[in-house]
């Protein structure tokens, strides 16, 4: 079967990309899942049994490696971080202004 990944503007497939894993959502924990969904930020998206996302979603240090097989693992509190949004869908952070008030204002450096 073939993996394909369902983040948004990702092409990538367990068929073309070998050296990549593949992480079906944690459909059976509630909140973790809900968190998965907000980070694919997909309008009316709902994940199925099939729904996975590539590794490429997540950071280095949400994996192991497995003693037995050597193989690398994702933890099991890992959320997705990692994607190539469009301006439109990136948050935006709002810059806080310095408000800057005159010395003389509260009889300071009277």
């Amino acid at each position: 079967m073939v993996n394909y990944c369902t983040a948004f503007n990702c092409t990538s497939s367990s068929d073309v990309r070998g050296d990549l894993s593949f992480h079906k959502f944690p459909l059976k924990e509630k909140e973790r899942l809900q968190k998965w969904v907000h980070a694919v930020r997909r309008k009316d998206f709902k994940p199925t049994s099939s729904s996975t996302l590539c590794s490429l979603h997540f950071n280095k240090n949400d994996f192991y490696l497995a003693v037995v097989s050597g193989k690398q693992m994702l933890k099991k509190s890992a959320i997705p971080t990692v994607f190539n949004f469009p301006n439109h869908l990136t948050p935006k952070i709002k810059e806080r202004r310095i408000l800057q008030r005159e010395m003389g204002a509260f009889g300071i450096g009277h």
